[in-house]
């Protein structure tokens, strides 16, 4: 599944992944949960400055146009959001290799072209209640033409409605879909963190993480992680939270950053023998250190940041058509 989802990911913005918080219809016990919504992103300063930016071409994504050919479906305009949910395997932790998910694609989905796709090519697959599933891996080959590294077939895509389309792990398929048919609506996600999800009042990415699921989790450090970014009408907005087992290792943990945040600071003002870009790359940063917020009591430490979104874009923009520029040529001895 994760080849899949990789490649289907590289239909967005950009930056390669780029939701409000929706986990309507994900399976519940999530120990892992990554919300991206593009119509938030798209609408914000930050999504405006990128797409506008003339030296990203995005309409010339192979991968995009092969989708749009074969499935009449546009990543640039048609997709929504995005929910990922990855689900702890029978030993309660989270698997790193071909990790059980559920991936919901939401937005304007031509669900009788995938389902002839699927039958045209001749890709293996089953009925599942009322709906129709198709191997993943067979069914990228021959919308990608590219064969998969081993013959595993490690997934099911579910072309479910003409808004949704359902990504997973063949032992999840059937749970994922009795949690669509009825609509599930999945408290997956703590209230301190559903909180603060919330306190960013235009969000386009959002993530959760249940760190005593992961097999090498340290029973003295973070229980779970939760990140979320967005925009108001006037910053960038950036949020962190951790809660950890004890307060001491929170307090621990809250000194640490703030030593790190002065030593920082310190550093930054050294900009001799610096190139004026390097110089106005550390002037930024510097700023942007500065601005970071450490708090959180008891067992939570917090992070935060609000950053201009318009310097923010052109950072970010300006960043992008640098790395889009041709290496120059090394001279000749």
């Amino acid at each position: 599944m994760t080849r899949l989802v990789a490649l289907l990911l590289l239909t967005l913005s950009p930056f390669g992944v780029l939701a409000a918080l929706n986990t309507d219809g994900l399976p519940a016990g999530a120990a892992a949960v990554i919300v991206v919504d593009l119509a938030a992103f798209r609408s914000s300063q930050l999504g405006k400055a990128v797409e506008q930016s003339a030296s990203l071409n995005t309409g010339n994504n192979p991968v995009n146009k092969l989708m749009a050919e074969k499935l009449n479906f546009d990543g640039n305009k048609d997709l929504r959001e995005i929910d990922l949910a990855i689900y702890p395997g029978a030993d309660g932790k989270l698997t790193a290799k071909n990790p059980t998910a559920a991936l919901l694609l939401r937005g304007k989905i031509d669900a009788s072209r995938i389902n002839n796709f699927g039958k045209d090519n001749q890709v293996p697959g089953k009925t599942v209640g009322k709906h129709q599933a198709w191997e993943a891996g067979v069914f990228a080959e021959k919308l990608f033409g590219e064969k998969p590294k081993d013959q595993t077939r490690e997934a099911y895509i579910v072309a479910y409605s003409t808004e949704l389309v359902l990504i997973t792990s063949p032992d999840l398929l059937a749970a994922a879909l009795a949690s669509l048919d009825a609509n599930e609506k999945n408290t997956l996600l703590p209230t301190a963190t559903a909180q603060q999800f919330a306190a960013v009042s235009k969000g386009w990415l959002f993530a959760y993480a249940d760190a005593t699921k992961m097999k090498t989790s340290d029973t003295n450090g973070a229980t779970d992680l939760t990140l979320s970014l967005g925009e108001n009408p006037t910053d960038l907005q950036l949020a962190l939270a951790a809660n950890f087992v004890a307060a001491e290792k929170a307090t621990t943990i809250r000194k640490q950053i703030n030593g790190l945040k002065a030593f920082a600071s310190i550093g930054l003002m050294n900009d001799e023998g610096k190139t004026p870009d390097e110089k106005e790359n550390m002037k930024l940063i510097a700023e942007l250190v500065q601005k970071i917020r450490i708090g959180g009591d008891g067992r939570t430490v917090t992070l935060g940041l609000d950053y201009a979104a318009d310097k923010a874009a052109q950072a970010i923009v300006k960043t992008i058509e640098k790395a889009k520029r041709p290496t120059p040529a090394p001279a000749s001895k």
